[in-house]
């Protein structure tokens, strides 16, 4: 016998063939969570556990954005998996939200024959006002919710007017406690009955139905403007919301995530809200009220002179732990700030946030592996892809460059990461500590080593590498990976080539050759990049700068006629130009630098034009989330670099168009360069954009409502490599010890 959804509304059947949808178990070990699924479901909710683990619901019924794709690393594809926090939500076809209706009778008794229902007072209004839609908490009933009226007392006319306040949803995400709802009494938006005879105050008690719906009436001021029937525009709210005009992100009462808006409020202004019982309007004096902080979070438990308690809290908690207190966590280590800045910030503000502590603890248990399992899922994307690549015969290409935390030889880490030429895409990294090599400078090869190392045994072909010319790395490449092909960089060759020459150029006798240093340069990359990978072009290419700086655009050489490829220089430019001659010593000097024999061997290696360029810009990200001024421990500095991997990926993965003006012309700022004494225009980009974060907010609140991970537990860190505690190369003395060996040069060691 197959498998049926449990929804009665639903027919699908497990095992049916082409049936592709998912059947979900409902989850027995949460029993809030299970209690939510059951009223979504419209189950009894003191149906054994026994048999509501045979119960299965099909993925129909739920949303798109209550899943997540996760990659299935053995099979190259992308899984979909139900979010732990998803609730049933779809339970009608082409309804969404609303629970099905039943035609069971009410289980609400009534004291008078008569029974009205609030919106037959408007059926005959023309809906002429747009109404905003609004998802609905996830309780049900059993019947639709009437408004329903006690005995009326009689008074003397005159009496002041009563009203109906729609109830307004609070909804507390707290695991250690069941979900609660609680309505408010709200003075806007309401239906006002002029009724001659007074009506009590009244509650309804709807607990057969859910807990978590309290309706109140209460006595509103006569001047309150009344609804005015001849006034065929109006339609009554029947969805709680806020002024704020084309927004349903204030929704008051509905929980909306991470995503809620948040407000900086003053507490005085916070603490006026708790002047007046929401229930009966009686006054609350300070005596009776109990504030309580949690870091960000305030809790205010209120009584009032008649007796009325309330527990209000400034944002949901997330198994005991105020969700603000983790959200400004994680914002802060996801966007590349430290706590000391934010915290700096906070104080002159005299805004609440966490304490020191209280951060880094949560830094380690939620959101460094957080970090980590979404730069896993991009990385094993972007190496299921070179690995088809692979497969396919096309070998990969990929380019490498260190980054050190500081100056090369006093330097604690080195970053060194590959990128894909194609994509820009950084596929790998590796982050080495100095205590690992022997020397600061012996970093950088390490790290290339390792990474190369990672990507080969991962499957992936790699064809070429292009690095700087680290003499370290070229002697790996040569004896260690002699069938891949080595190319170096043409901007760090330029660059060398131009240090020296201006160097020669400062000397008295050798002047003359400064205005040709950035024509050089040129010159090399258009010989790089004009080669077509023809080594000897190449070099003859270089070579010609020679002949043309001496003002001689045709020669000879082996036997041929060669010439150069610019357009014939007219007459007067010829006599004009400030040609070098040949037995000059600025000539000289520059025939030094370019026939420089180590130069034209390594010029062969640069016949692919490949460069790193696009490493320097991920390097300017990871500035960001990397600052060299700031020390950071092994495990922080790791999920740092993990954050700048993402961060380039997402936005390199494309070439970022140009942004434009209002009237979509292309932006460009003027800018004058200290180098070349020269004004120059530079293009203005589009905005980057850090997508990821979003998934990661998610699954920090995701961790901490997972029960198996525990806060402060050393078994919920992120793993990182067992390194010495320090970079010293002796012991550590006794805290005593160093005290009394302590001296100043201001006051003596007797002092």
């Amino acid at each position: 016998m197959g498998v049926y959804c449990i929804v009665k509304s639903c027919n699908n059947k497990q095992g049916r063939p082409g049936n592709t949808m998912m059947f979900h178990r409902i989850p027995t070990k949460n029993a809030d969570l299970m209690k939510q699924w059951l009223l979504a479901l419209d189950i009894d909710p003191h149906t054994p556990v026994a048999t509501i683990k045979g119960y299965r619901v099909c993925s129909e019924h739920f949303r798109e954005d209550d899943y997540f794709h996760k990659m299935e690393f053995a099979t190259r594809t992308m899984k979909r998996v139900l979010k732990d926090t998803a609730i049933p939500s779809i339970v009608q076809t082409g309804q969404s939200g609303s629970p099905a209706a039943t035609d069971e009778p009410s289980d609400l008794q009534l004291d008078l024959p008569e029974v009205e229902d609030a919106s037959s007072l408007f059926a005959g209004v023309p809906h002429s006002t747009p109404r905003k839609t609004c998802t609905a908490p996830t309780a049900e009933f059993k019947s639709p919710l009437t408004l329903k009226l006690t005995s009326p007392a009689q008074t003397a006319t005159g009496t002041k007017p009563m009203i109906a306040l729609a109830p307004s949803w609070t909804h507390q995400l707290d695991t250690a406690t069941s979900s609660k709802m609680m309505a408010t009494c709200r003075p806007k938006k309401s239906i006002i009955f002029h009724e001659t005879p007074q009506i009590d105050t009244c509650e309804m008690d709807i607990s057969s139905a859910t807990s978590a719906l309290d309706i109140s009436m209460a006595s509103e001021p006569a001047s309150e403007p009344a609804a005015d029937p001849a006034d065929s525009s109006f339609v009554p709210d029947t969805s709680p919301s806020t002024s704020t005009t084309g927004s349903t992100a204030s929704i008051p009462g509905q929980y909306r995530g991470w995503t809620e808006r948040k407000w900086l409020v003053n507490e005085s202004k916070l603490m006026e809200l708790f002047q007046k019982c929401t229930f009966c309007g009686a006054a609350m004096c300070d005596v009776n009220q109990i504030v309580k902080t949690s870091g960000s979070m305030i809790r205010i438990i209120w009584k009032c002179d008649n007796g009325h308690t309330g527990d209000w809290e400034s944002c949901p908690t997330v198994r005991g732990m105020a969700e603000n207190n983790l959200l400004s966590a994680a914002a802060t280590l996801f966007t590349g700030a430290t706590y000391t800045d934010i915290a700096e910030w906070a104080g002159v503000l005299n805004l609440q946030l966490p304490q020191k502590t209280t951060y880094y603890r949560i830094q380690s248990s939620y959101l460094i592996p957080v970090i980590a399992e979404e730069y896993k899922k991009q990385e094993d994307t972007i190496k299921a892809r070179l690995i088809c690549q692979t497969l396919d015969g096309e070998g990969v290409q990929v380019c490498g460059d260190g980054r050190s935390d500081s100056p090369g030889h006093s330097c604690k880490y080195t970053t060194y990461s590959f990128m894909d030429d194609f994509t820009n895409q950084i596929v790998t990294f590796e982050l080495i500590q100095v205590t690992q090599a022997k020397s600061s400078v012996a970093m950088e090869p390490m790290g290339f080593k390792k990474g190369l190392e990672k990507l080969l045994d991962e499957g992936i072909h790699v064809k070429v590498v292009t690095t700087d010319r680290h003499p370290s790395i070229r002697k790996i490449m040569r004896e260690d990976f002699p069938n891949i092909e080595h190319q170096f960089d043409p901007w760090h060759t330029a660059k060398a080539i131009k240090k020296k020459l201006v160097l020669a150029s400062n000397r008295k006798n050798c002047m003359d050759l400064a205005p040709w240093i950035k024509s050089v340069s040129n010159h090399m990359w258009w010989s790089c990049s004009s080669s077509k990978g023809d080594t000897k072009e190449l070099l003859r290419r270089w070579r010609s700068i020679l002949h043309h700086i001496c003002g001689v655009h045709r020669w000879e050489e082996d036997g041929m006629i060669y010439k150069c490829y610019h357009t014939e220089l007219p007459a007067d430019v010829q006599r004009k130009k400030k040609w070098l001659a040949e037995d000059s010593p600025a000539y000289k000097a520059l025939y030094e630098v370019c026939m420089n024999a180590r130069l034209l061997k390594d010029l062969e290696q640069m016949a692919l034009f490949k460069h790193t360029g696009q490493l320097e810009v991920y390097h300017n990200v990871l500035l960001k989330y990397c600052p060299k001024r700031l020390h950071f421990e092994f495990a922080s500095m790791q999920a740092r670099t993990m954050l700048a991997v993402m961060d380039h990926n997402e936005n390199h993965n494309t070439q970022r168009e140009i942004a434009k003006t209002a009237s979509g012309l292309l932006r460009h700022n003027v800018v004058f360069q200290k180098q070349s004494k020269q004004w120059i225009a530079r293009p203005v980009y589009q905005e980057t954009t850090q997508t990821f974060r979003n998934d990661m907010m998610d699954a920090v609140i995701q961790r901490r409502l997972d029960p198996s991970v525990k806060y402060q537990d050393p078994s919920s860190h992120f793993k990182v490599p067992r390194l010495a505690a320090n970079i010293a190369r002796v012991s550590k003395p006794m805290k005593e010890d160093a005290i009394a060996r302590h001296t100043s040069r201001f006051t003596g060691p007797d002092s």
